[in-house]
């Protein structure tokens, strides 16, 4: 007797691996953002981020897009800690989140 296994089978594995693969391609494009320097970040960014922590200090800045929309990921120092502000491009703050 010959030990094989089904075609069937070995499509359905083949078919679930790229799945898999394509699943873990696009949710890690989705999540990668683009470094921007603090110098180019659009004025209603860097704007909105002033005028809610004036003493803020720009440490780094992403530009990433999710779900078609884009935002802007910016670290800041302020008062002695560290904040990560999402920011709109219209410069609407969306969340603040504490690092430390």
């Amino acid at each position: 007797m010959k030990d094989s296994v089904s075609p069937i089978r070995n499509r359905g594995a083949a078919l679930l691996a790229i799945a898999a693969s394509l699943v873990l391609c696009c949710s890690s494009a989705v999540f990668a953002g683009e470094d921007v320097p603090a110098a180019k970040l659009p004025e209603p960014v860097t704007k909105a981020i002033m005028e809610r922590f004036p003493k803020a200090e720009l440490i780094k800045a992403e530009k990433e897009t999710e779900k078609g929309k884009v935002k802007y990921e910016v670290k800041i120092r302020t008062e002695g800690k560290e904040k990560e502000v999402d920011v709109s491009p219209e410069g609407k703050i969306l969340e603040v989140d504490d690092e430390d």
